[in-house]
């Protein structure tokens, strides 16, 4: 655990450094979900989460930023679905499980 640990430190210093700041231009951001087994997973947020640029042109500049610096990384994984739209779907979900009761 203690080097899934210092990939996830070193890889949040290479976001903060060379990826974030141009996320920020955008009124963007991403987070490491996981990092598990040689795969990485991120998901974007704010504007970021829903334009398809960032999945195209910016993740895969994304990924071969981590590839080329973390060796122990194979898999870069981008989850498209944001936390904001999940929280809206549990909510849904959560309304029809209480109308189906009464």
């Amino acid at each position: 655990m203690a080097v899934v640990n210092d990939i996830k430190e070193k890889m949040e210093a290479l976001m903060d450094a060379e990826i974030r700041p141009s996320l920020w231009g955008h009124q963007g951001n991403i987070v490491i979900q996981s990092i598990t087994e040689g795969v990485v997973h991120l998901q974007m947020s704010g504007r970021c989460s829903g334009c398809p640029s960032a999945l195209t042109v910016t993740g895969e500049c994304i990924r071969e930023k981590i590839l080329a610096a973390f060796p122990q990384i194979q898999t870069v994984i981008f989850n498209c679905v944001s936390e904001d739209l999940l929280q809206q779907a549990r909510n849904i979900l959560r309304r029809s499980d209480s109308a189906g009761s009464i």
